[in-house]
């Protein structure tokens, strides 16, 4: 009682109890007296933790300072650490003191705890500002920062509009990024161009309250040669020095607590990650988070890949298996841009103790989000936009991926998301098993690849809306199978009527079915608003403190031609906004004019893209974006989309010492003559046909000897687009092969291929779709 009275005086003197991220145990947990209360704010969000001097239920309240009424906060969970309440409060202001108490539930006697805190402050005060301009070598050689601010004197670093902030490729480069922060303190980086870097553009490792404000990151990362090898390796870069190519980060943030990164334009990287066409992709990322110490701000940022520079991961979490792992604890992702990776387009892996993903819209990725494995918990998705899923090759998995079985105790909560895409994989909810997640209100536009099974009857669904195939009968058969698990009792399965997702409006539609349908989240959502993302009032995402909007939010072209986009500025805007065009270095084959402009408010501006027919050649679908971006670095982005002339060429002429096999000669015994001496790779064109989970088996043999074995392949993620469809399948390397005759024998298990031909070639890569991201 006298911790809770002293909290209260603390509270009505309009003192501010401190956040902490260091007192944990050794997994990073936190440790507390019985009765204390922690809380650990950030923006728009925080953090609390609570132990009881007693057992029973309790319920989380809060208040702005200077009202009267309490809030009631989402419902704190109590798993791991044993006795300790756990939750986060969510849709706060900035820079304002707010009071949390805890109490019993069902009881109106005085609250147990209380604890005053005032939100972060997006303008701390800055004692020093350097001038990288002015700085000898900056624009060569990047810079290392080692500076010790204080809470109350940040150091600002920044430079005048066209000045860069490179780190140019050299040998043996001892430092890993164009901009290091080493042991840094209350830290400004703002309005840098940055270019370069070994490993990383900017690198934050062992550092305290780091922000990355409105920079634009391009060009960092190594590039190397793709491997063809029987090994993990197959289908990943390798560089010089014989290492795969992986976590090379736009930023990466290590061991470091309080790093905001905001406003950024984060693309082209110089390397690419490989597609799960060969094996698990590895390559560049626009942010890796790994042992985060807490307090780690993601928003507002446009992280654009593109397939010439594919992320791995477009937000990677390192140590995945650890507890303290990834974002560690609470963090905000918030009203991001995550686009075109061959994997997920974030993952919240690790510990995920109050780890929130807000607001965000993903897009052109295999997965969107996931939770594999989420350790300590809990983590929040809310409001999230996933559309027009696939990596490179058009594969899509899942919206939400589920994995690593009982190890993710943690539990993850799914509330109001819209995720919108098709594929012959693009389901729902991926799970191994583990349980822990609670879903609400969501909106599935999806197929019925992804089905329930045992693992289901440990979740908690209900109440979202499946719209599966496209229609009606197999949309009440997906919702049928979850309720035969005990979930989804009250779940839609209906057409949503969302307004014009071609035109990137997933918004319902006035007659749509989740208009008015969502169930009260205590803390999160009001009873009787809209299902899916687009609730609270929301127009745009991922959402932005920007009144400026840009309409239609995507362009599709049929070949080449010229679309219209409309800047638009409401009535009531303050001021005019001025804006400049940005996009990706790769996007030649598209256009966007005028280059700037200003809007007024009450205005509207056209915008024209047009697309380069000529450029619009060499691979089937091209996919883009670009930025209606401020002077802050807010932005609109709008996607582009068009359809290019491709035809695959069956024998390549970059491929002259390549032998073609037809499959019945192959299984009886084919005499080949290889052109050259060199090493030699198998591969296979075929469909598919069956159950797309289930591995095939090859024998193969050349001159006798076994040279792999039974080669086991899963065609899961070479069959990017329907079934029955031919394309390029690898199955084993051969090794060296000297010139002249062979005798070789290649026989599959299953009956699920249909094989046209073998292929055995000592130039692999250039059979596959991805070639012409190659020969760029």
């Amino acid at each position: 009682m006298r911790r809770v009275l002293s909290s209260l005086l603390a509270c009505l003197a309009g003192l501010t109890v401190p956040a902490a991220y260091a007192v944990e145990d050794g997994n990073g947990l936190p440790l507390l007296e019985p009765g204390e209360l922690r809380v650990v704010p950030s923006f728009e969000s925080c953090s609390y933790y609570f132990r009881p001097e007693k057992g029973g239920a309790f319920r989380v309240e809060y208040r702005a300072a200077g009202e009267t009424a309490w809030l009631a906060a989402h419902a704190p969970v109590c798993d791991q650490p044993e006795k300790i309440y756990k939750g986060s409060l969510f849709g706060l202001r900035e820079d304002a003191a707010y009071q949390l108490r805890v109490r019993m539930e069902n009881a109106m006697e005085p609250a147990l705890a209380s604890a005053c805190f005032r939100t972060w402050s997006s303008a701390p005060p800055v004692a020093m500002t350097v001038d990288l301009s002015q700085m000898p070598d900056v624009s060569e050689n990047g810079i290392v920062i080692t500076g010790q601010g204080a809470p109350d004197g940040w150091i600002k670093y920044t430079a005048p509009t066209g000045f860069i902030v490179r780190r140019a490729p050299r040998a043996n480069d001892n430092q890993p990024a164009a901009i290091v922060l080493k042991g840094a303190r209350y830290i400004i980086l703002e309005n840098l161009a940055v270019e370069g870097g070994e490993r990383h553009a900017v690198l934050v490792e062992d550092c305290d309250s780091v922000r990355i404000l409105n920079c634009d990151l391009s060009g960092w990362g190594r590039t190397g040669v793709q491997q063809f090898d029987n090994t993990k390796a197959r289908g990943k870069y390798m560089d010089a020095s014989g290492q795969l190519i992986n976590l090379d980060g736009g930023v990466q943030i290590r061991r470091s607590a309080g790093t905001v990164v905001e406003r950024c334009y984060i693309h082209d990287p110089r390397g690419r990650a490989n597609s799960w066409m060969f094996s698990h992709p590895a390559g560049p990322e626009a942010v890796v988070v790994d042992h985060a110490k807490g307090g780690t701000v993601l928003r507002w940022n446009d992280m654009v890949g593109s397939d010439e520079h594919r992320w791995n991961d477009v937000i990677e979490c390192n140590s995945n298996s650890s507890p303290e792992g990834g974002f560690h604890r609470d963090s905000d992702i918030a009203g991001n841009f995550l686009a075109f990776g061959n994997d997920d387009g974030v993952e919240l892996e690790g510990g995920g103790m109050n780890v929130r993903f807000t607001r965000n819209k993903i897009e052109g990725t295999l997965c969107g989000v996931s939770f594999g494995p989420c350790l300590v918990g809990p983590q929040f998705a809310i409001g999230n936009l996933i559309a027009n899923p696939g990596d490179e090759a058009g594969l899509a998995l899942m919206f939400f991926k589920n994995s690593h079985r009982l190890e993710q105790r943690g539990k993850r909560f799914i509330y109001n998301n819209t995720l919108h895409g098709f594929g012959p994989s693009a389901g729902a909810f991926g799970a191994y098993g583990g349980g822990a997640a609670v879903m609400r209100n969501n909106i599935f536009v999806c197929n019925d690849a992804r089905q329930p099974g045992d693992w289901a009857r440990a979740e908690d669904f209900d109440h979202d809306l499946f719209w599966v195939n496209r229609a009606r009968s197999p949309s009440d058969k997906f919702t049928a199978a979850w309720r035969g698990y005990g979930q989804e009792k009250h779940a839609l399965a209906a057409d949503p009527r969302l307004a014009d997702p071609a035109a990137g409006d997933y918004r319902p539609a006035a007659h749509s079915p989740a208009r008015g349908r969502a169930v009260e989240v205590p803390g999160v959502v009001p009873a009787g608003t809209d299902m899916g993302a687009f609730f609270g009032g929301i127009a745009d995402l991922p959402v932005r403190p920007l009144a400026l909007t840009a309409r239609p939010a995507q362009v599709n072209f049929a070949s080449g031609g010229a679309a219209v986009v409309s800047v638009s500025l409401p009535t009531d805007a303050p001021a005019s906004v001025a804006f400049q065009i940005r996009k990706n270095n790769v996007f030649d084959w598209f256009d966007v004019a005028p280059a700037s402009g200003t809007v007024g408010p009450g205005e509207t501006l056209q915008l024209t893209v047009t697309t380069d027919a000529a450029r619009l050649t060499g691979r089937p679908l091209f996919r883009g974006a670009f930025l209606v971006r401020t002077a802050n670095g807010l932005s609109r982005p709008v996607s582009v989309y068009a359809k290019g002339r491709f035809t695959e060429d069956a024998r390549p002429a970059t491929a002259p010492n390549s032998v073609y096999i037809e499959a019945g000669e192959a299984a009886s015994g084919a005499q080949i003559d290889i052109p050259e001496d060199g090493t030699y790779a198998l591969l296979a064109r075929a469909s598919l046909e069956g159950d797309w989970g289930q591995k095939r088996e090859f024998d193969v043999s050349v001159d006798g000897a076994h040279a792999t074995g039974s080669v086991a392949v899963t065609p899961d993620y070479q069959w990017n687009f329907n079934q029955g469809s031919e394309r390029v399948l690898w199955l084993h390397s051969l090794g060296p092969i000297s010139a002249g005759k062979h005798r070789v024998v290649v026989r599959p298990s299953g009956v699920e291929f249909n094989i046209a031909e073998y292929i055995i070639t000592d130039n692999p890569s250039v059979f596959f779709v991805q070639d012409w991201v190659l020969k760029r």
